[in-house]
């Protein structure tokens, strides 16, 4: 069964920016980094929506997936099941336009860290995908 592709317009427009780019501080230091496609955009969403702890946003106390939160519990396969179920309702409820491909989270019990590697793309175009990485450590 073929699926069909949908590009968004603003796509195909080279010089209208769709939205600012993380970390918000340009090359030169002065301007902030656009995106000029909607996948582009989608990853600073999702990052976004990552690195926020839930509370943490004013007039938005359910933003975030409180990543942080997990850090000092006893890593186990249960932790890791909730961290994921987290991470997936976060983006269905605050960014239902992208569609998770792969979510893979592995901890190291000995340096209290977590991998987290999380593969998206558009719900219109499952073709064009991007990864992000994040570690989670307690740095003391």
């Amino acid at each position: 069964m073929a699926e069909e592709l949908r590009i968004h317009p603003l796509d195909l427009e080279s010089d209208v920016a769709i939205g600012i780019d993380l970390p918000l501080i340009g090359r030169t230091g002065s301007t902030f980094k656009l995106n000029y496609t909607t996948i582009d955009q989608a990853v600073a969403n999702a990052k976004n929506l990552l690195l926020t702890n839930r509370g943490e946003r004013v007039m938005l106390p359910t933003f975030g997936c409180s990543i942080s939160d997990t850090l000092f519990e006893n890593i186990t396969q249960d932790t890791i099941s909730d961290l994921q179920q987290r991470i997936q309702d976060s983006f269905d409820y605050w960014l239902p336009y992208i569609f998770i491909n792969e979510l893979n989270i592995t901890a190291n019990e000995d340096l209290n860290k977590m991998y987290i590697k999380i593969t998206i793309s558009l719900e219109t175009n499952k073709f064009d995908t991007r990864s992000i990485e994040l570690v989670v450590a307690n740095n003391q």
